[in-house]
């Protein structure tokens, strides 16, 4: 047996009971993940018709990082599966299994990163998604703060965009309780901290479109502060973080307020919903903890009043839709009706 040398380690996965997702973890470590850790060399003997015969009477091994890893030929026209199906069984077998099966989830996304995989947008918006709906979201802020691994990013709109409405998500479906707005509130926190850095912001610099100066984030963070403040604290503003958050986003938006459009997404998440939520409701809560102390009132209160009238025609046209039972359009108006307003 002849054994070639080594190179960093490849991503390890945790065992699991459920029998499905060993196997397609298997199957994404065998047949995508290893190959892409190859040289050009060993791929062409473990892909080379002619070679099949020369691995069968004298098998070799290579060593990545600690691992002695057998090169094992592949049939490329029947062997491989598809890349991206088997990446979304995996999560979504992570997603219906046990909770210690989110461990994988950082070792995927790795795996997928070693393949050279250009999976954004609506796969890793999907893949936030699945997390948020089991309970789960913390799984996703440490694949954030191990990037250069996993690379899944903020600088992505749609993992931003599911991360924002996952974290409002977290608080407002266990009723805006102590324990659920904290933990939304120090993940925040998190991701604002993620902001600053390049991998997952400007970095520096503020650039055109900087999710920093974007009202809908800004809106989250002003709504998990002021809803802690109004339900949790006593209706007082303890750390000035209301008042912050508010200055930041009437000076993002300044005399542009754009509320949200009447008419709803013919399919998908109801983004106009899901971002103005946020913003019309931290104003309305600030209204009530800051009272005089809330900068620039007449701006503050027109803005809200604005967004508060959009909001309402298009949960009215969303209603008229009838939405099922864990549709998009269901969640967008669970988010709009569970407001804190007395």
């Amino acid at each position: 047996m002849t054994t070639i040398c080594t190179r960093y380690g490849l991503p390890v996965f945790q065992p699991t009971t459920n029998l499905d997702l060993q196997d397609a973890l298997t199957s994404f470590r065998n047949k995508h993940i290893i190959p892409a850790y190859l040289r050009p060399s060993e791929r062409r003997l473990i892909f080379g018709t002619k070679h099949r015969q020369l691995l069968a009477d004298n098998p070799r091994t290579t060593q990545i990082g600690d691992e002695e890893v057998p090169l094992t030929w592949i049939d490329r026209r029947t062997e491989i599966p598809n890349r991206t199906r088997l990446f979304n069984k995996a999560v979504d077998l992570i997603a219906q299994g046990e909770g210690k099966d989110w461990a994988n989830l950082p070792a995927l996304l790795s795996g997928l990163k070693s393949t050279g995989a250009k999976m954004v947008g609506g796969h890793m918006g999907r893949v936030v998604r699945k997390a948020n709906n089991a309970g789960r979201l913390g799984s996703i802020i440490q694949c954030l703060q191990q990037v250069e691994h996993t690379g899944l990013t903020l600088k992505d709109d749609v993992v931003l965009s599911n991360v924002v409405w996952a974290l409002h998500d977290l608080a407002q479906r266990d009723a805006w309780s102590a324990e659920a707005t904290e933990k939304a509130m120090k993940w925040a926190n998190v991701v604002s901290m993620l902001l600053e850095t390049e991998e997952h912001g400007g970095g520096k610099t503020t650039r055109a479109g900087d999710a920093r100066r974007r009202p809908e984030v800004i809106g989250l963070f002003l709504e998990l502060a002021a809803v802690q403040a109004y339900k949790h604290q006593g209706g007082k503003d303890v750390d000035g973080k209301v008042k912050m958050y508010t200055e930041r986003l009437l000076a993002c938006i300044g005399d542009q307020a754009q509320p949200p459009s009447h008419a709803p997404a013919a399919s998908g998440p109801q983004s106009e919903m899901l971002n103005g939520v946020p913003i019309y409701h931290g104003l309305l809560l600030a209204e009530k903890v800051l009272g005089s102390d809330l900068p620039r009132p007449a701006q503050a209160r027109r803005i809200r009043e604005d967004y508060e009238a959009g909001l309402t025609i298009l949960a009215q046209a969303i209603e008229a839709q009838e939405p099922k039972e864990g549709s998009y359009g269901a969640g967008a108006l669970r988010c709009w009706r569970e407001c804190l307003r007395d």
